[in-house]
């Protein structure tokens, strides 16, 4: 009785609504409807897309994570899982399904709740695309039937179900099927299985409360739920339902965001967003085309943190990032660090670990979702006989994976130091100024503070070329001599207190400028700057296009400004680039969604120096890799020159050097001003991972370029043999000891004699009575000797 009583009253429900909607049309003309024609230029939000100089994607910016896709485009076996769980007449009705509205009024009558609405298809893109409210009152539901009833009419079932199946929520941040397939599956749309467009089909419901990730059993039980409707339907038959419902959810998230381009990525959205707006950035769909290498990127990534974890190795065990039982956490089993989504399993690899348990000789680890094991003998070289002594639960270590079994085997690794000191490290074309890697810090997410463009550091020793070149311009060449002694000059005051010392404590006396520059003398520096004046070499900086403010000081030789690492590198490319000083940029351009270019940057170059400035810049800087203070990098393949770069209390380490085609610039320090360490210099702290990321980048070169050499010297400079302690013409007297100098043709230096060589070898002191000062050469006198002597004890104390 009850079940025809039952019925009956369905079916007076579904005449009542059946005469609603005759009623509702009419209805229409009196109810302030919006404009359905905005479906028809209706564009869903749509993520910026940033793409290397490959072509490679390395990135997105949006507010929603979507990819929108033709009806083409979206699998049919997705179109049928969201017809049997959502809309099953989608095909038949006119945009409201009375028989879909009568099974959720009577489910929602006998469960006393409001969980079924029964709405469509058409009526859910009407509240999706935010043309009703997603209040629940009845005004609005009016509304929605009499718009799905309107959008019905105006366009095909196919166009509506594009419209859907691009705007709808999927959970995550993710929008649209296709952005759905690849976040959960790493594939594209048209490669979904059964059982994963199942999944996906029936996320929209409660994307929140059913996500696989985060609530896998409910997500499995929907999944299955959503095949189950689709054998209900036809759709499928019954050994394909059984197939699918035995397969694993085989859900997991998948990042667009490669974590080696996190900092270039993060000056890209810096970028567009000032410039574009943020809506533009965020919903527009645009398509960024950088000038990243993501082969160099790789490189320049792995040499950083490899060359700052062996530094810190070398400083001494650091302790423990941080503890998550301090910070609040109780179970650790359900910490996750914001790296272990983006780890690669392979051995070699650095990761976080998470300490779980801890004995003397061994400790129980988490990573990811797998358990690892660190034995006290991966850790030896902390020279501790315990773990205790390293380690307690919760402490957060970086460890490195070592052998990587199969899941659920368990990894083991070794124990690595999370460095306390922080480093940058920027590639760029010589030719044109595009920066080809970039990395701003150790890891993007313990501070994303980018210290190859946003922070200004002590250039130190690094400034020294442009010293060098600003006397090249002036008339000097690499050969000069110049006396490296004490001298007094004067102050920021004015008065004759400054007494610049050598980082070895000791004068060379009579010494070229190439020798000078090869050992960073740092006497003879400062006295060149003054000699040329400091004025002059203001002029030259600005022209390679170091913007900060400098002042003629005699420090200023030493680099006691701050400077960005990107302007430091492209102040040493233009030597590289025949005199031609580039702009560093990173964006080409910018297209909309219909392919309209926004924004376009192309190369900025300016001749700053002459090319026989820039050649025997160059050829001086070479002699500091074959066997200055860069010698370390000698044994590397290829032509190479560059700097290193030392701070006073050494603060900052630097070594900015290039090959042919391309500078790279490594600095190294900590974000406050404090000491690297004792005796950290550009060559011990920095050089390190400089030559580390060249020797990957020259091995991954064809012979034919990595032999490629600098350019022939240019008319007017002409290479001869000289004595280089001397910097007089070659004689045979001079033996084997000889090199090729660049000089000006006009300028050729004397011979070599014994007598040159007699005097080289004494003391600088009695070398005093057979030099000459140049014009403008400061002078040696008791006074600055007697100044150099005391400051010399003080520093060495």
């Amino acid at each position: 009785m009850g079940g025809k009583l039952l019925r009956w009253f369905a079916v007076g429900l579904l005449a009542g609504i059946i005469l609603g909607s005759l009623a509702a049309v009419v209805l229409a003309s009196f109810i302030d409807l919006p404009a359905v024609e905005a479906l028809t230029t209706y564009q869903p939000p749509a993520a910026t897309v940033v793409k290397a100089r490959d072509g490679s994607v390395i990135g997105s910016f949006a507010a929603e994570k979507r990819l929108p896709v033709s009806f083409e485009q979206i699998p049919k076996v997705f179109r049928d899982a969201v017809l049997a769980v959502e809309d099953a007449n989608f095909y038949r009705h006119p945009g409201v399904d009375p028989s879909g509205v009568a099974r959720a009024f009577l489910r929602n009558v006998l469960s006393l709740s409001k969980a079924q609405g029964g709405s469509t298809i058409t009526q859910q893109l009407a509240r999706n695309v935010g043309i009703v409210s997603r209040e629940k009152k009845l005004i609005r539901k009016l509304k929605e039937i009499l718009l799905a009833i309107e959008i019905e009419q105006k366009f095909s079932k196919d166009q509506i179900f594009t419209l859907y199946a691009n705007q709808v929520n999927f959970g995550h941040g993710v929008y649209g099927v296709e952005a759905a397939a690849r976040f959960y599956f790493g594939k594209s749309a048209s490669a979904l299985t059964l059982a994963e467009a199942a999944l996906l089909a029936g996320l929209p419901q409660r994307p929140a409360d059913l996500s696989p990730l985060d609530h896998p059993q409910r997500a499995l039980r929907r999944r299955n739920h959503v095949l189950q409707r689709m054998l209900e339907e036809g759709m499928i038959d019954r050994p394909t339902y059984e197939k699918a419902i035995a397969e694993p959810l085989g859900a997991s998230p998948h990042f667009d965001r490669e974590t080696s381009a996190a900092y270039f990525l993060e000056e890209v959205r810096r970028l567009l967003e000032s410039s574009l707006g943020t809506e533009l950035l965020l919903e527009g769909g645009l398509t960024a085309e950088t000038t990243l290498d993501p082969a160099l990127q790789q490189l320049a990534e792995e040499s950083l943190r490899e060359g700052l974890v062996e530094l810190q190795k070398r400083l001494g065990w650091p302790g423990a990032l941080r503890n998550v039982k301090e910070e609040g956490i109780v179970n650790l089993a359900t910490f996750r660090h914001p790296s272990w989504p983006y780890l690669r399993w392979r051995t070699g690899e650095l990761a976080y670990a998470l300490v779980l348990e801890v004995s003397s000789e061994h400790a129980k680890l988490l990573i990811g979702n797998r358990q690892a094991r660190l034995e006290l003998a991966e850790a030896r070289w902390t020279k501790r006989s315990s773990l205790f002594s390293l380690v307690k639960p919760g402490d957060l270590v970086l460890v490195r994976l070592k052998e990587v079994p199969a899941p659920p085997g368990t990894v083991t690794v070794s124990l690595e130091a999370e460095p306390k000191v922080e480093g940058a490290l920027v590639v760029l074309d010589n030719r044109t100024g595009a920066i080809l890697a970039l990395v701003g810090g150790f890891d993007f997410n313990r501070s994303q503070f980018d210290r190859a463009i946003q922070a200004k550091r002590q250039v130190g020793s690094a400034f020294k070329p442009m010293v060098y070149a600003a006397a090249y311009e002036a008339g000097y060449s690499p050969a000069d001599t110049i006396f490296d002694a004490p001298v007094l000059l004067p102050d920021e005051q004015g008065l004759p207190t400054y007494c610049p010392l050598n980082y070895y404590r000791k004068y060379y006396g009579m010494v070229t400028l190439r020798f000078a520059v090869e050992h960073s003398l740092n006497a003879s520096a400062v006295k060149l700057q003054q000699m040329v004046s400091g004025e002059r070499v203001i002029d030259l900086a600005r022209r390679l296009g170091v913007r900060e403010e400098l002042r003629p000081y005699p420090s200023m030789a030493l680099g006691s400004f701050e400077l960005p690492v990107v302007t430091t590198a492209a102040a040493y490319a233009a030597f590289a680039n025949g005199g031609m000083a580039v702009e560093p940029y990173f964006l080409l351009r910018v297209r909309d969604s219909q392919g309209k270019t926004l924004l376009e940057q192309r190369p900025q170059v300016r001749q700053a120096l002459s090319q026989q400035v820039a050649y025997m810049m160059t050829h001086t800087l070479t002699g500091v890799v074959q066997r200055g203070t860069a010698a370390k990098a000698a044994s590397l393949p290829g032509h190479l020159a560059g700097k290193t770069g030392t701070t006073d209390a050494y603060t900052d380490a630097w070594f900015i050097g290039y090959s042919p085609r391309i500078t790279c610039a490594v600095w190294v320090g900590r974000d406050k001003k404090e000491p690297i360490g004792r005796r950290m210099t550009g060559a011990e702290a920095a050089l390190p991972t400089w030559i580390r990321f060249m020797q990957a980048y020259l091995q991954r070169l064809p012979e034919a370029i990595r032999s490629e050499d600098f350019p022939l010297p240019p008319s007017g400079v002409t290479l001869i043999p000289v004595d280089p302690r001397t910097g007089l013409r070659a004689t045979p007297d001079c033996g084997d000891n000889v090199i090729l100098e660049a000089v000006p043709e006009d300028k050729l230096p004397p011979a070599c004699s014994a007598q040159a060589h007699r005097i080289a070898e004494l003391p600088w002191e009695q070398q005093l009575r057979y030099y000459t000062f140049k014009p403008g050469e400061p002078l040696t006198t008791p006074e600055a000797i007697a100044v150099a002597a005391a400051k010399a004890s003080e520093k060495d104390q």
